[in-house]
């Protein structure tokens, strides 16, 4: 049987969810405030400008769809924020991640794609065992504000995958990350008025996680650039296998692992071997 989704692409995108895993475990051990994710952002935009450099292929048919990504880039934030301020992160974020390939498989069947079931199936499977990670009650408060994000996290992949036509993957990311980047680091300069804060959270474990969000970017972002449309859906759930690798992270960290992560773990992994058998 031919394989639906390449070998090269399934890698890439599960080396880029255990890089989000990584990072995310360690980014937990610091401040979070505005001025780490100022930095973070620095870091790994600055790390990447060598790379989209030397690698540099875009047509003007991809500022639209940068554009975009861009804008979806900074409503999953303010959503993020929103949704963490009025439900339990622990809750709203994995209900938020699995519902997130759900909408981009909706999104691929409603503009045509043809999906094979054991596709479709495994996708399921992933975004079931995902949402199972969450603790506590999901009930309508915590899926109210949970969908805003999966939107955004749905919008873009699916966004990307057309831009990707037009742009290198290590372009396009740079670019796409250009404005957020921006942004986090004038707001930090403007709300403490100097750098001071910046130069604060200049330690290991910040310019780590900048070092990590730019990696499994730039491992996404890469897998995307080697598929069809149809297959964006996908690439869009393996990606959300990185909050599973959290588990055994933080078991590993704090001695913690529960029986929703094991179960949903169970899911996840029959998810990823469907898609790997083909």
């Amino acid at each position: 049987m031919e394989q639906w989704l390449p070998g090269m692409v399934l890698a890439l995108v599960l080396s880029s969810a255990l890089v989000h895993a990584l990072w995310n475990v360690l980014f937990a051990k610091v401040s979070r405030g505005p001025a780490a994710v100022a930095v973070a952002n620095a870091t790994g935009f600055l790390l990447w400008a060598p790379i989209a450099l030397t690698r540099w292929r875009i047509t003007a048919e991809a500022v639209p769809f940068l554009l975009f990504s861009a804008v979806f880039q900074a409503y999953y934030l303010v959503m993020l924020r929103r949704a963490y301020a009025r439900a339990p992160a622990h809750t709203v974020y994995p209900v938020a991640r699995g519902l997130g390939p759900v909408l981009v498989l909706a999104a691929a069947v409603a503009t045509g794609a043809r999906l094979p079931p054991a596709a479709v199936a495994a996708v399921a499977l992933i975004s079931a065992g995902v949402w199972l990670t969450a603790t506590g009650e999901v009930d309508r408060r915590v899926v109210t504000w949970a969908v805003p994000v999966a939107i955004a996290l749905a919008a873009y992949p699916l966004v990307a995958s057309h831009g990707l036509r037009y742009a290198g993957p290590a372009t396009y990311l740079w670019l796409s990350l250009a404005p957020i980047t921006a942004g986090s680091v004038a707001a930090s300069l403007i709300r403490a008025r100097g750098f001071a804060e910046l130069r604060a959270e200049l330690r290991p474990a910040t310019v780590a996680t900048g070092v990590g969000m730019i990696v499994a970017g730039g491992l996404t972002m890469a897998a995307l650039s080697m598929v069809e449309p149809s297959q964006v859906p996908a690439v869009a759930a393996l990606r959300e296998t990185g909050i599973l690798f959290v588990a055994p992270l933080s078991w590993l960290t704090t001695g913690t692992f529960s029986r929703n992560a094991a179960g949903g773990a169970v899911l996840v992994f029959a998810g990823v071997a469907l898609l790997a058998l083909g």
